[in-house]
C-alpha cells in the first residue's frame, strides 16, 4: 500500500481541457486597455529619464497575465 501511494502523481501529465466557450468570454477590451497602460507607463517613464522605473514597469509587463493573454490571441 505504501509503494502505490509514493507512485502516486508520477504518471504522464494530462492535458489540459479548455473550451472553446471559455476563450470567448475573455474581455478583450479590457486586456488591450490594461497592455497599453503599461506600455504608456514605460514609454514615459524612459521619456522622463527614469530607467529603473522603465525596467520595473517591463518586467511587470512581461509578467503580466494580460499580456500574455493578447500574445496568444494575435
Amino acid at each position: 500500500m505504501a509503494i502505490a501511494s509514493l507512485k502516486k502523481g508520477f504518471g504522464k501529465p494530462r492535458p489540459i481541457k479548455t473550451t472553446n466557450n471559455a476563450w470567448k468570454t475573455i474581455p478583450w477590451t479590457k486586456v488591450q486597455r490594461k497592455v497599453f497602460k503599461l506600455q504608456k507607463s514605460i514609454f514615459q517613464a524612459a521619456k522622463s529619464g527614469q530607467d529603473a522605473k522603465a525596467r520595473r514597469w517591463q518586467r511587470l509587463l512581461v509578467k503580466s497575465y494580460y499580456a500574455r493573454l493578447l500574445a496568444v490571441r494575435l
